[in-house]
């Protein structure tokens, strides 16, 4: 992240005639939204309870950062802030909310070491803990996602005031780099039909390439779902 902020006006330093004014500007406003977009997800909590989007409100507060947007999409550079965004958010979900995940799935693990095969009872309550754990993990999993989900939805919409619009003549009188539609056709692609889809997706990879060993998700689902099936069978008979 820091590389990809100081990186371009280092290089313009070093080589000011490569610049072109419509170069200069389009950079200083790249800087200005990716440095909003990672501020606002700094301040989520870690356990990634979603609350408002704050990325909204600070453009609501502040028109120069929506402003700053306009310009980074009317330089054509919006494919390629969705492509950083959701890279992030990937890096985030595989660093902190995966790995909480699986750590739900060990402790359960350990406690039912103790757990003798001969106690029926015993492993009854010990179904019922993975059926917790695993619902528990999975709703961390998803609000963490959502949480995600907020900013990058903000972007790919693009929800700020004035988003559709171009930089008309607030840019100074600057023409705006050509736009390569090539490039923008394969960040589309690669985006696929929304930005959830692609993250939900990316998510179950990072998931299941995260796990203590291939058969982990789909034991801990096999017991879960036997567990509540027996139960609510028997909950229903008893009614």
């Amino acid at each position: 992240y820091r590389g990809m902020m100081h990186s371009p006006r280092s290089h313009q330093r070093s080589h000011p005639s490569e610049w072109s004014p419509a170069d200069v500007e389009a950079t200083e406003h790249w800087i200005v939204a990716v440095d909003a977009v990672h501020a606002d997800r700094e301040q989520h909590p870690a356990n990634g309870v979603p609350p408002e989007c704050t990325l909204g409100a600070a453009c609501a507060a502040a028109p120069a950062l929506a402003r700053s947007l306009a310009l980074v999409c009317h330089h054509g550079l919006h494919g390629l802030l969705m492509q950083w965004a959701f890279s992030e958010a990937s890096e985030r979900l595989q660093q902190r909310a995966v790995p909480r995940f699986w750590e739900q799935y060990r402790q359960l693990v350990r406690s039912q070491a103790s757990v003798s095969a001969d106690d029926r009872g015993a492993v009854k309550a010990a179904q019922r803990r993975g059926v917790r754990a695993l619902l528990d993990a999975a709703s961390e999993l998803l609000r963490a996602a959502e949480a995600e989900l907020s900013a990058l939805s903000f972007l790919e919409g693009k929800a700020w005031p004035g988003g559709d619009a171009t930089a008309g003549g607030g840019g100074g009188g600057l023409s705006p780099h050509p736009r390569q539609p090539e490039v923008e056709a394969e960040l589309v692609v690669w985006l696929g039909a929304s930005v959830r889809e692609e993250l939900l997706t990316s998510l179950q990879t990072l998931v299941l390439t995260a796990a203590p060993h291939s058969d982990a998700l789909h034991l801990w689902l096999v017991i879960a779902w036997r567990r509540l099936f027996v139960d609510g069978t028997r909950k229903g008979c008893s009614g």
